[in-house]
């Protein structure tokens, strides 16, 4: 029924769910637009491919450069406020400071046209403001005017500040009781059950007190945490942790949460109250390789006071590490090096100084305590991505060939394959520097890198080539190249690594031996990937799947456990190159239990392009498994279900239902 009265809400919700907004804007279709204008120096304005100021990628950013001294708004279009005496602006920013005074952030107001401009709120800063949400009550003379127009404002010195990122502008008249869902904060991937955490905000005029947050993962039950007793104030936020943990088998999910029953009712806006969140369980982690970039010149003093230091640890740790410099084109004339894509790099991370370190994507400060105190970190990571990369060069012509292989989902990632050379001396400036190591010479695809979905198990290749004549390249043999794979809102590197010159990697993906229990598969062979294992009556436990390792000890086994007793396990091994790869598969079966529950299970029409049909099931899983042992879908049925293939791929698929005790297995075709 709870899952009935969500949809029921969100059906209504057009009917009066936006009837108090008047201006929405995300920056999805670019800076500016949805008819706002910029009224100066809009080169300082952009689209950025981050979501720095706590909304979703793109964003808004406002960048020093090129600096000036004056005023510049983001102008909204014209509103009708007749008849309205209050409006609340609500707008997520952030801002990385440089000076820390000179500036003014604004929102002013105007209704005639923009001759006069009336502030509404105003900060100086003094540093950096982390990431927040601002909620602005307006109730001056222009609000009721039929010209209302707002503005997101910079007053003052622009050098005096790095970047400005603005996202999710919305200008509404507050309803009387409205709670609307932020954000799902717990991680994204997890291991292990986990906390169900998130946000709301108290958008309406009245206090909220008592509410439920209901949270589901796909289409399975849905667990209720009632609060009461609170005081959360008109337009501010609360951070909520449900009481029940999430916990799934390997796999990603799509998680619903939602608020309702707010001060013991439905609130008067129903369609801001659900926010979603993709989650995945890896099926598998590695070590992360702690990757530094280092943005510098060979013009920069305390560039060469750092490096003097940075240097020699780098060559130290030459094999924990991955290493990449840019060069850039100041201080003064600059590194002679500089290239437009370092400046684009430059651009991405919102550089403002040199010498300017990142690790793993985040800056860090050019110290050595800093520095060790990352590495230290950084070196207890684990990810769900691996690399085997290689490069050759034919002549001055490099191509790099990067296999990328991911044990979760992860949408909006990028791939970078930076060509360095280990070693210049033609790029020496003026700030004592010989010498300059890891030095980038080339970015492939170019500097934003290459688009990837990952999805558990699915291996994606990367490859490029370029003539490195047309580069600062020095010597054509002292190449290196740092693969990068990385989140491209968030700007987390996921996992690094260095390209092997003229590599051999293996494609063996043979398993040497079986195991169930510490008993060994009857009749193992390595090219026979399908098993059936009978288990004693009266088995409730599911079995521990174990090998005996690969024939090629540097490929990589995945395994995944059954669920139940008479479950199926499947054993992933990947090559040493990491696209080759089996997939070894352990169906379960239990000697002498009934089997009547589920033998009058149907599963219709087969084949199908859109619905299956699933009947006669009481009281058990149903799972759709592809035939490399992935799981598709999984609920948990009792009656008949439709279940939705359509963003199925076409190919076969084994249809798995199952209660405590028996399992019937269906195959299926998507066409």
């Amino acid at each position: 029924m709870r899952k009935l009265t969500l949809l029921v809400v969100l059906t209504f919700a057009g009917l009066f769910g936006f009837s108090q907004e008047f201006l929405s804007l995300d920056f999805s279709d670019g800076v500016p637009s949805g008819g706002w204008t910029i009224d100066a120096n809009q080169a300082n304005w952009s689209q950025s491919s981050t979501d720095k100021a706590g909304g979703t990628a793109p964003e808004a950013k406002f960048f020093y450069s090129p600096s000036f001294i004056g005023v510049s708004r983001l102008v909204s279009p014209v509103v009708d406020l007749t008849g309205v005496s209050s409006v609340v602006l609500q707008f997520k920013h952030m801002l990385d400071d440089y000076s820390g005074n000179g500036y003014s952030l604004k929102v002013e107001t105007t209704s005639d046209g923009g001759s006069t401009w009336n502030e509404v709120w105003s900060v100086n800063p003094n540093g950096d403001i982390p990431a927040e949400t601002k909620m602005i009550t307006i109730d001056n003379s222009d609000v009721g005017s039929a010209a209302f127009q707002v503005a997101i404002v910079f007053d003052g010195n622009s050098y005096n500040l790095d970047n400005w990122y603005i996202d999710d502008i919305l200008l509404f008249a507050p309803l009387g009781l409205d709670a609307s869902m932020n954000d799902i904060t717990m991680p994204s991937v997890i291991s292990g059950p986990t906390p169900v955490t998130g946000s709301f905000t108290n958008m309406g005029n009245t206090t909220i007190s008592d509410f439920d947050i209901s949270w589901q993962a796909d289409e399975g039950d849905v667990h209720t945490t009632s609060f009461s007793g609170l005081t959360v104030d008109p337009f501010t936020t609360y951070d909520f942790t449900c009481d029940d943990l999430f916990s799934a088998p390997i796999g990603s999910y799509l998680m619903h949460v939602w608020i309702s029953n707010v001060n013991g009712q439905e609130d008067d806006n129903p369609d801001n109250d659900l926010a979603t969140l993709t989650v995945s369980v890896p099926s598998y982690s590695v070590p992360q390789r702690p990757l530094f970039e280092e943005f510098t010149s060979s013009t920069c003093g305390p560039c060469a006071a750092f490096n003097s230091q940075f240097v020699p640890w780098c060559n130290s740790h030459e094999d924990e590490i991955t290493l990449v410099k840019y060069q850039m084109n100041w201080p003064g004339s600059g590194d002679p090096y500089y290239t437009e894509q370092g400046g684009q790099r430059r651009g991405y991370y919102g550089v403002s100084w040199v010498p300017w370190l990142n690790l793993n994507g985040s800056q860090i400060e050019t110290s050595m305590s800093a520095v060790n105190a990352g590495f230290d970190e950084a070196s207890e990571l684990n990810t769900t991505f691996k690399i085997a990369a290689s490069f050759t060069m034919d002549g001055s012509q490099i191509t790099v060939n990067a296999n990328v292989l991911p044990f979760a989902q992860s949408d909006g990632a990028k791939v970078h394959m930076v060509v360095f050379e280990n070693e210049t001396t033609g790029n020496t400036g003026n700030n004592g520097e010989t010498s300059f190591e890891h030095v980038m010479m080339r970015m492939m695809p170019d500097a934003f890198g290459a688009d990837a979905d990952f999805v558990d198990r699915e291996p994606l290749s990367f490859s490029g080539t370029y003539d490195m004549s047309q580069t600062n390249v020095e010597e054509l043999d002292d190449l290196g190249v740092a693969i990068i794979v990385q989140n491209e809102a968030s700007q987390e590197v996921l996992q690094s690594a260095y390209a092997i010159q003229d590599a051999n990697f293996s494609d063996n993906d043979n398993l040497l031996s079986l195991y169930y229990n510490d008993t060994e598969v009857p009749d193992f062979d390595p090219d026979v990937l399908e098993y059936t294992v009978t288990l004693p009556a009266g088995t409730t436990t599911p079995p521990v799947v174990s090998t005996g390792g690969s024939e090629d000890p540097n490929a990589t086994v995945v395994i995944v456990q059954p669920e139940t007793a008479n479950g199926m396990a499947t054993v992933d091994v990947f090559s040493e190159e990491l696209m080759t790869h089996k997939t070894y598969t352990i169906d379960f079966t239990i000697v002498g239990v009934d089997e009547s529950a589920l033998s009058n299970v149907q599963v219709f029409p087969n084949p199908s392009s859109n619905f299956l049909y699933v009947t006669n099931v009481e009281n058990a899983d149903v799972k759709i498994v592809s035939m490399d042992g992935k799981t598709v879908y999984h609920s948990k049925l009792n009656g008949t279900r439709k279940i939705d293939v359509r963003n199925l791929a076409q190919g076969a698929y084994m249809v798995q239902v199952s209660n405590d005790h028996f399992t019937t297995t269906k195959r299926f075709v998507k066409e």
